[in-house]
């Protein structure tokens, strides 16, 4: 008998732990949400500033869209062309070229912009001045896609290697050097460049901030709801 009371009786607490969880839960997300929104107004104010650009070092890791810059010189006998990038002017190809920074063991990839694809002809990438130099833009990510149905250079061994949507360890491997896990966008006053543009692909921090509101929302009813519960019970 007194089993049978104390399980009824916990089958009442059951319901206000469950409140209890889902207040912890949606007060949470909507943190979460507001953290995402704070990130995203930081990396926008970043693309936008008018900060002078950061000298490339052997350590630097860079947020996205942080001017950067670096010196050195670009190794255009093994470039990267990046296949069936779509932008409104239809199909074509990223090329990225290594660029070895002065005084540090790291290569950076530097994306130097987008080409129209010409079906049968291979793109003129350019041969590029071998002077030590110094290239300015900005910090950013490679091109990528949720879902590659196919490796990411394939039977492709020869320079320049044209691959589909490859990640920075893939080109690593290629290259057999270590790079920085990002790479520089071209300035679009920089030489040697083709079309660029480096619009912040960032939908704003508004809608982090309405789904913030309606978990929270969330969480306040949960709050009254438990609050009722509680004064039923007791009172």
């Amino acid at each position: 008998m007194a089993f049978y009371k104390y399980k009824n009786n916990l089958k009442e607490f059951v319901p206000y732990v469950l409140l209890v969880i889902l207040i912890y839960t949606f007060s949470s997300l909507g943190m979460w949400q507001l953290d995402r929104a704070k990130e995203k107004k930081e990396a926008l104010a970043t693309f936008n500033s008018s900060e002078g650009y950061e000298l490339i070092d052997e350590n630097s890791s860079f947020e996205i869209y942080k001017k950067i810059k670096a010196t050195g010189q670009y190794d255009d006998s093994r470039q990267i062309i990046i296949d069936n990038i779509i932008r409104e002017d239809g199909i074509g190809q990223m090329i990225v070229t290594p660029f070895r920074i002065s005084k540090s063991s790291k290569i950076i990839l530097v994306n130097r912009g987008w080409i129209k694809k010409k079906l049968g002809s291979f793109p003129d990438i350019n041969e590029l001045n071998q002077n030590v130099i110094m290239i300015r833009g900005l910090s950013g990510i490679l091109p990528k896609v949720t879902i590659r149905d196919q490796e990411a250079f394939g039977q492709n061994a020869d320079w320049p290697l044209i691959g589909s949507y490859p990640t920075f360890e893939e080109i690593e491997n290629k290259l057999g050097e270590p790079v920085f896990p990002f790479v520089l966008l071209l300035d679009q006053k920089e030489k040697n460049g083709f079309q660029r543009n480096w619009d912040p692909q960032i939908s704003g921090p508004a809608t982090n901030y309405g789904y913030a509101v309606q978990w929270f929302l969330m969480c306040f009813c949960s709050i009254v709801f438990l609050i009722y519960r509680i004064k039923k019970y007791f009172f």
